[in-house]
């Protein structure tokens, strides 16, 4: 039987793909998940600002909007509702060259790699960038990540370097304030254009209005705020160095970080956590490793990596609800032995047992 809302969602925009019961298989990192119920893709602002509209006009309407679908887990028994598949993508750089910015800061990454001659070692690739004069970009939300690095970077506009080997959106990365080694993506944001869905209006948000912190963002509790594009500083930088960084960043971590997962599987603990235990910043993978002795450890076909014990690998047979089990099993193991609560950086959309 066909979705009632099924043919109203064919008119909202002439030819952009739309269809109901839609694998979503195709449209994440892992391959995984049952059909949404509707879908389509939006692979212009346009098409994305009247679906949101849509949304808007139906308020009771489940919603899931998606980029890369590289850091979410789909429920096998799919998603309710209407998904989207954000493809919207512009880069815009603004002509103006501005004095250098006395007020960037960096957010502190609770990053300390404690073997880094097994896993990454960013402290060698850092360098401060800080004092350069900056030019701004707007870019939409849908624009693919590494596509945007390498064509700033091309155009000598330095910064994002440090977040390569993410496979995500713009979108994604603002929403979930991803870090690259000592950086944080909020750290080059300015201003950031959302689509309120209460109101059916678009918004701009100053970066210095919200609050900021490791892998959050303000609009990780505003779910009806839809993020259509962002603002970002970048430094007039020198652009042979920032790709030499680049390329090796991703060679240290395509050594450890399989592109079977959906990227880190915790967020890393507070220093004041790891300080009470430990006596010093640990990180998550070290902590399955060497305290729970997990690595290699699986349930279905779901299993924590060889190479860092921080990512969760598709072995070729997982379900959803395999990675599900295994995300709660590492969570108990660390609450029954430290008493604290890992925090996933994985999405789980859908129901989940």
């Amino acid at each position: 039987m066909s979705h009632p809302l099924f043919t109203e969602l064919q008119k909202v925009h002439t030819g952009m793909f739309v269809s109901e019961n839609q694998s979503l298989s195709a449209y994440n990192t892992l391959h995984l998940g049952g059909n949404a119920e509707l879908f389509a893709i939006a692979t212009k602002q346009s098409e994305l600002f009247d679906l949101l509209k849509f949304i808007h006009q139906h308020p009771d309407l489940p919603f899931t909007i998606l980029g890369s679908g590289s850091n979410v887990v789909i429920s096998d028994s799919g998603l309710p509702g209407l998904t989207i598949v954000n493809k919207a993508n512009k880069i815009d750089i603004h002509p103006r060259i501005h004095e250098p910015d006395s007020h960037f800061k960096v957010t502190y990454a609770q990053r300390n790699e404690n073997e880094p001659e097994k896993y990454l070692d960013f402290t060698k690739l850092d360098y401060d960038e800080s004092g350069l004069p900056y030019q701004e970009v707007t870019i939409q939300a849908g624009t693919p990540l590494p596509f945007a690095i390498t064509q700033l970077i091309s155009s000598d506009l330095t910064g994002l370097q440090w977040f390569g080997y993410i496979p995500g959106t713009v979108g994604g990365a603002v929403y979930q304030n991803i870090h690259g080694g000592s950086y944080h993506f909020s750290d080059y944001t300015d201003t950031i254009k959302v689509f309120n869905l209460k109101t059916g209006k678009t918004v701009l948000y100053k970066k210095t209005d919200l609050d900021w912190k490791y892998e959050t963002s303000f609009f990780q509790k505003n779910p009806h705020l839809i993020i259509l594009s962002v603002t970002l500083k970048l430094f007039r930088g020198n652009a042979t160095t920032a790709m030499k960084v680049y390329k090796a960043w991703i060679a240290q971590k395509s050594k450890v970080q399989s592109m079977a997962s959906p990227g880190s599987a915790f967020a890393n603990p507070s220093l004041e956590i790891c300080q009470k235990i430990w006596g010093e910043q640990k990180s998550t993978g070290w902590i399955i490793d060497h305290e729970l002795n997990l690595k290699g450890f699986g349930i279905g076909g779901a299993k924590i990596s060889q190479e860092h014990s921080n990512f969760f690998i598709n072995t070729g047979t997982a379900t959803a609800t395999d990675f599900y089990q295994l995300v709660k099993y590492v969570q108990d193991k660390v609450r029954d032995k430290f008493g604290f609560e890992l925090i996933p950086e994985i999405k789980f959309l859908g129901k989940f047992e």
